[in-house]
């Protein structure tokens, strides 16, 4: 029988700037964890900043097989407040839920985001000055420059993707 479908995944409070100790802690005990992150954009200063900010703040998944390892265990990390429990019984959280969640916020995307793009294709940008806005691919040429046509406020730009943006869209 598999060792990971006997695992199942709980919610743990985190005390304040303690994620990585909290982390290391429960790793070290032989818990796996999980920490969603995103990228967001932010405006400050005429300028625009690439942020690595937290889906959950303040929460940490944490996954052990039950009949194993003691969950008391874990309020008793260092780095850890208390993990969500109703009854005196610890929530269950879903596999398929951490399942979409760690397809969501992967940390490393470098290897899908290796599309090849076509004249005419159609491309949604989800981080960078350009977020949410959609363009349509112009051309590519032989030394994969990308030039797209992006309408805003009812005029079109023709830009060229810089590398640093390549990674910042999504194909539609």
């Amino acid at each position: 029988m598999d060792k990971n479908l006997d695992r199942k995944w709980f919610i743990a409070k985190v005390k304040p700037n303690s994620y990585n100790s909290a982390t290391q802690n429960l790793e070290r005990q032989g818990f796996e964890t999980f920490v969603p992150r995103m990228e967001i954009t932010k405006r400050q200063k005429n300028k625009f900043i690439v942020k690595i900010d937290y889906v959950f703040p303040g929460y940490i998944f944490v996954s052990f097989q039950p009949h194993a390892l003691s969950w008391n265990k874990i309020n008793n990390t260092y780095g850890i407040s208390k993990i969500i429990a109703f009854n005196n019984k610890p929530s269950e959280i879903s596999s398929d839920l951490i399942f979409e969640l760690k397809k969501r916020y992967q940390t490393d995307n470098s290897s899908t985001k290796e599309k090849t793009l076509r004249k005419g294709d159609a491309i949604k940008f989800y981080n960078g000055p350009f977020v949410n806005f959609i363009a349509k691919v112009e051309s590519v040429d032989k030394n994969s420059r990308i030039w797209v046509l992006l309408e805003i406020m009812g005029t079109k730009r023709r830009l060229k993707l810089n590398k640093s943006e390549r990674n910042n869209y999504n194909l539609l």
